[in-house]
């Protein structure tokens, strides 16, 4: 049985289970949950039905709860298609696919945001106003016909069970593409010269007016970064930055809200590190790598400051400036 929230086209919204589905039928059964923790068994019509969260299975969320999810917004971003759906209702929700048709009944989104609850969310198509899909990694690759459409379902299949890997790092390992292949594409698919504005605007989350703004206030004052700036005029959220990036770049990312950070992690490189390049360690991976919190994880000279310290293994991921910068202030500028 697998646990989901039904969300229906007349605004409710219901908890429960369903054992089997498929988006053909046209009826779907549905335990819902009711008072006092008893399940009652009812027939859903389809034609009905808005979305349907699929959600993380209870055994995920354990103590390794922030480096699953960091991996599975990995995972989501090197699917086919980075997809933004707004419904009829006004609600929106953003994600990659591998497959999306205007003309299908239905199609499964997988949330981009690592603190999402869903795993994946099926979404009917009667109740959707407009899809905005672009391109990732994985379709660039089909349509450049380095890959068959076959193979990279394969290698999405074989990331899933191996979460750490990247999905070209598997299909350059399983000689479906060759190594200049595999950069002539990343190259297609991000420019690292780009700044955050330009990212931001490309993929839809700000306007060129709100940029413009946002970097007129910044001018005026030097300290504050341009992703703070754009927060605090709410124009984007503090997650925003981070699936862009992540997604323009091929990384992990972390949402930082409410991080309670082990003092053993937190005290694991040496604060000079910290305050220089304005990064924190978050968690340790099962293999000890201790994940270091960046809102410039591509940074050449933090990777090579970081490389240098013995005994540590690490994994740079981005997150968000002004919770690094909180996250700092908390553990290392407080008086004792």
């Amino acid at each position: 049985m697998q646990k989901v929230i039904i969300k229906f086209q007349n605004g409710e919204e219901k908890s429960g289970e369903i054992m089997l589905f498929n988006m053909n039928q046209q009826v779907l059964q549905f335990y819902e949950y009711k008072d006092g923790g008893e399940k009652e068994s009812r027939m859903v019509r389809m034609d009905t039905v808005k979305a349907i969260l699929f959600l993380k299975r209870e055994e995920t969320y354990g103590s390794h709860l922030r480096t699953e999810t960091i991996e599975k917004s990995v995972y989501a971003g090197t699917l086919a298609f980075r997809i933004v759906v707004e419904f009829n209702d006004g609600e929106i929700m953003s994600g990659s696919t591998l497959k999306y048709n205007p003309n299908d009944k239905g199609f499964f989104l997988v949330p981009l945001n690592p603190a999402d609850k869903s795993e994946r969310i099926y979404i009917n198509a009667q109740a959707v106003k407009n899809v905005d899909c672009k391109r990732l990694l994985g379709k660039i690759l089909v349509d450049q016909k380095k890959i068959t459409q076959e193979q990279l379902v394969e290698s999405l299949k074989c990331q899933h069970e191996k979460r750490e890997k990247k999905i070209g790092t598997i299909l350059k390992e399983n000689s479906i593409i060759t190594q200049s292949q595999l950069e002539e594409s990343l190259k297609k698919q991000k420019e690292k010269s780009k700044m955050l504005g330009e990212i931001l605007l490309e993929a839809g989350y700000i306007t060129q007016e709100q940029l413009e703004k946002a970097l007129k206030i910044q001018q005026e004052n030097k300290k504050k970064k341009l992703g703070q700036v754009l927060v605090e005029l709410k124009y984007i959220t503090p997650n925003d930055i981070c699936i862009a990036l992540a997604t323009q770049f091929n990384k992990h990312w972390i949402d930082m809200t409410n991080l309670d950070i082990p003092e053993s992690v937190v005290k694991s490189i040496p604060i000079e590190l910290i305050k220089k390049f304005e990064i924190i360690p978050v968690d340790k991976k099962p293999d000890s790598t201790i994940i270091i919190a960046s809102s410039t994880p591509n940074d050449d000279e933090i990777k090579s400051e970081l490389s240098k310290l013995e005994n540590i293994k690490t994994e740079l991921v981005f997150a968000y400036e002004g919770y690094i910068e909180s996250a700092i202030n908390k553990y290392f500028l407080q008086p004792a």
